[in-house]
């Protein structure tokens, strides 16, 4: 399966709102160096409706092109899990256009932008001028009207137990195709199902698909932490 990976060298391109991407159509994955330990608060809630197609990976040690180095590890990872994929980077250090006329010869399709494409404008629609309408007034005759006892339409229901298998499904599905961004931890996970359905599940029905994933023995809770069995 292949995807369109966003990777962001949040060194160097700091940003706090997620501009034209949208949720469902790419995964980001933003490398914050080893020694940034404030982040806006506004990045968090940008990432929010991507739920567990957005990461945050912390590098390992500091140097002038440490993060380079992790971006470029991430990249060769990601195209042999998920060939055909396509990779974008947000940066604008142009330290990284050799690497990407590289993959080029290895039919990896890539490319550096320095910022996050805008979202587009929305425009007004141009008023319609209200045409006139003339109602003529009809002469008014004797009218019977019976009025009938209302009928009580049967109401339908769905059974729980047939929403939750269905909802169950549908995480199995999602997380089937994650690999190695599945959340890791118990409410990372719950964060994930909510924003995957709308409109979101309650408590309740979030209670109903988690039971049902570690009856399934599709995960094992340990703790805080969650172990799958897919």
């Amino acid at each position: 399966m292949s995807h369109h990976f966003v990777l962001s060298d949040f060194e160097n391109v700091q940003f706090t709102d997620i501009g034209s991407l949208k949720p469902g159509e790419c995964r980001i994955k933003v490398f914050i160096g080893q020694n940034q330990t404030k982040l806006p608060v506004e990045l968090f809630e940008a990432l929010r409706p991507f739920g567990a197609d957005a990461d945050l990976v912390r590098i390992t040690g500091a140097g002038p092109n440490a993060l380079d180095f992790h971006i470029a590890y991430y990249i060769g990872r990601l195209a042999i899990e998920f060939p055909s994929s396509t990779f974008t980077i947000i940066s604008a250090d142009t330290g990284f256009d050799p690497l990407i006329k590289h993959l080029a010869t290895q039919n990896i399709s890539s490319k550096r932008i320095n910022k996050i494409p805008a979202a587009p404008k929305q425009v007004a629609p141009t008023p319609v001028a209200k045409k006139a309408v003339v109602v003529k007034k009809a002469a008014i005759k004797n009218v019977i009207v019976t009025v009938l006892p209302a009928t009580k339409q049967p109401t339908k229901t769905v059974a729980p137990a047939s929403a939750t298998a269905a909802q169950t499904a549908e995480v199995i599905k999602r997380l089937k195709g994650m690999v190695s961004s599945r959340p890791k931890r118990m409410v990372t996970l719950r964060s994930s199902i909510k924003a995957w359905f709308k409109p979101v599940l309650t408590e309740k029905q979030l209670a109903a698909v988690i039971k049902s994933l570690s009856d399934g023995k599709k995960i094992v809770v340990d703790g805080a932490k969650v172990i799958y069995a897919l």
